[in-house]
C-alpha cells in the first residue's frame, strides 16, 4: 500500500518529465542555452535572447494548460517549486526564470492574479494569441520597439537573475489561456442553460459542471474557475460576486457594461439546491450503511452470534428510519425548488410579454399607422392607380392605328398561297417516296404452306382428281 501511494505521489512529476522529453529542444544542446543565464545576452546577442524568450513563453503556457505544473491550468505559480519542476538531467534548474517572468509580465503575457481579478477590463491584457505572434514581434519587444513600456524596470546587470527572481515570485494569470477556455466554453452555454435554475452556480458547481469543458483533456481548478468567471462577467456573459455565478439567458446578447444582476432570490435558490445535494449525499451514505448492516447481520447469523446479529439489525432499522426522514425532507425541498423554478419561468415570460406590449404600443403610436392617415393613404393610392390606368389606355390608343395601318392585305394573301403550295409539294414528295420504296423492296418468298394454298386456289376442275368411284368393267 505504501509503495502504491509513493508511486501515485510521483506520477505528476513523471508525467512532466515524460512531456519534457518529447519537446525537441530537450534532446539537443540548445536547451543548455535556454537554461543558462540570459540577461547578459540581451544586448550582446539580441536574436538569441529573443529566441529563448519566445521558447520559454510557449513552453510555460503549454505546460500550464496541460496541468503539468500543478492543479491550476490558467494560473502559473512562479516559485521554487516551478524551478524544481523544470530541473533537467545534467543541466539543473533554469537560471533566468526571474528575468523571463519579468519580460512576460511586461508584455502582459503574464498578469499578477490580484491585478487581473481587480481590473475592470481583464480581457484587455491579452493582446494576441501567443502561438500567432511572429518571431520578429518578440525581437522587437526585446529591442524596445514593440512595447510602450520601458525595459528599465527589469534588471539586466550583474546578479540580475537573482534580483528579478526575488521580485517576480508570485501567482500569475495567463490571459491567453483564459481566452482559450472562454472560447471553448461560450458556444456550449445555450444548450446547458435551458432553464433558469441551471444558470446558477457556485464556484464548486461551476468546476464540477463546466470545468471539464474549457480546455482539452483537463478540468479547471476552483481557482481557475474564479479567474474564468471574472473574465466572463466582464464580457457580460454572466454575473459574479465572488461566490455566486449567474449566466445570461440563452440567445441573449451580452453587454459588457451590464453584467447579469444577482439577487437575494438567486442566493436563496442556490442554498436550496445545496440542501438538495447535501440530502442526496446523506441518503446515499445511509443506503450504504443499511446494506453494510444487513450484510453484517447475515454474517453474524451464519456464525451463530445472536447478540451481534441482533445489534446489527437494530442499527439497520435505525438507519432505515433516518433514511425515510431524509427522503421526505429532500422531497419537500425539491417541491420548493420546483415551485421557484416555475415562478422564475413565469416571471421571464411576463417580462417578455411586458416588453412586447410596450414595443407594440410604441410601434402603433407612429403617425404612419393612425386610422386617418391610413384612409388618406389608401384614397391617394386609388387615385394614382386610376391615373396610371388612364395613361396606359391613352398610350395604347396612340399606337393602335399605326399597327393597323402597317398590315398589308396583299402580303397576307401571298403568304397564305405560299403555305398552301408548300403543303401540296410536301404531300406529293411523300407519295413519290412511298411508291419508290415499294418498288425497291423485294417481295418475300412464300412458305410451303402458303405455296400449296396458292396452288390449290389456281387448279381448274379438270385438274382436280375425281372423288367419284370408278365403275367396274
Amino acid at each position: 500500500m505504501a509503495k502504491a501511494a509513493g508511486e501515485q505521489s510521483h506520477s505528476p512529476a513523471d508525467a512532466l518529465r515524460a512531456y519534457l522529453a518529447i519537446i525537441p529542444e530537450y534532446s539537443t544542446a540548445r536547451v543548455q542555452f535556454y537554461y543558462s543565464s540570459l540577461p547578459s545576452r540581451k544586448h550582446s546577442n539580441p536574436t538569441g535572447y529573443a529566441s529563448a524568450l519566445a521558447w520559454w513563453r510557449k513552453t510555460l503556457v503549454d505546460l500550464t494548460a496541460r496541468g503539468l505544473l500543478g492543479d491550476d491550468k490558467l494560473v502559473l505559480h512562479v516559485d521554487e517549486h516551478l524551478r524544481e519542476h523544470l530541473r533537467w538531467d545534467k543541466i539543473g534548474r533554469p537560471s533566468s526564470l526571474g528575468v523571463i517572468t519579468a519580460e512576460l509580465a511586461q508584455s502582459s503575457d503574464l498578469v499578477r492574479e490580484s491585478e487581473y481579478l481587480s481590473s475592470p477590463d481583464p480581457q484587455s491584457f491579452s493582446v494576441l494569441s501567443l502561438l500567432a505572434r511572429p518571431f520578429w514581434w518578440t525581437l522587437s519587444t526585446v529591442l524596445g520597439t514593440g512595447s510602450s513600456s520601458s525595459s528599465s524596470s527589469i534588471e539586466y546587470g550583474e546578479a540580475a537573475d537573482q534580483k528579478e527572481w526575488t521580485k517576480r515570485q508570485g501567482d500569475y494569470v495567463v490571459p491567453d489561456l483564459v481566452e482559450r477556455a472562454a472560447s471553448q466554453l461560450t458556444p456550449k452555454l445555450d444548450n446547458l442553460h435551458a432553464d433558469a435554475l441551471s444558470r446558477l452556480y457556485t464556484l464548486k458547481t461551476f468546476r464540477e459542471r463546466l470545468g471539464p469543458l474549457c480546455l482539452p483533456n483537463v478540468t479547471l481548478s476552483e481557482r481557475d474557475c474564479r479567474v474564468l468567471a471574472t473574465y466572463l462577467s466582464r464580457k457580460g456573459l454572466c454575473g459574479f460576486d465572488g461566490e455566486v455565478i449567474k449566466f445570461l439567458a440563452p440567445h441573449s446578447t451580452p453587454i459588457p457594461s451590464q453584467p447579469v444582476p444577482i439577487t437575494a432570490a438567486d442566493r436563496s435558490t442556490l442554498s436550496l439546491l445545496a440542501s438538495v445535494a447535501s440530502l442526496s449525499a446523506s441518503i446515499s451514505s445511509l443506503e450504504d450503511r443499511i446494506t453494510a448492516a444487513r450484510n453484517k447481520a447475515a454474517r453474524y447469523a451464519a456464525q451463530k452470534r445472536v447478540e451481534l446479529a441482533k445489534a446489527a439489525l437494530v442499527e439497520k432499522r435505525r438507519d432505515e428510519k433516518l433514511l425515510e426522514e431524509r427522503v421526505g425532507q429532500r422531497l419537500k425541498v425539491q417541491e420548493v425548488v420546483s415551485a421557484i423554478e416555475r415562478a422564475v419561468g413565469d416571471e421571464e415570460t411576463l417580462s417578455a410579454l411586458t416588453l412586447g406590449t410596450s414595443t407594440l404600443r410604441a410601434v402603433l403610436a407612429s403617425p404612419t399607422l393612425q386610422l386617418d392617415n391610413i384612409s388618406e393613404l389608401t384614397s391617394a393610392l386609388d387615385e394614382q392607380l386610376v391615373s396610371a390606368q388612364e395613361v396606359s389606355e391613352a398610350v395604347d390608343a396612340v399606337g393602335a392605328p399605326e399597327r393597323e395601318a402597317a398590315i398589308d392585305e396583299n402580303e397576307v394573301e401571298e403568304e397564305w398561297e405560299k403555305l398552301v403550295k408548300e403543303e401540296e409539294e410536301r404531300e406529293e414528295r411523300q407519295k413519290v417516296e412511298e411508291a419508290k420504296r415499294k418498288l425497291e423492296t423485294p417481295a418475300p418468298m412464300p412458305s410451303t404452306s402458303q405455296a400449296e394454298e396458292v396452288e390449290s386456289k389456281t387448279e381448274t376442275p379438270a385438274d382436280k382428281p375425281s372423288k367419284e368411284p370408278v365403275p367396274l368393267q
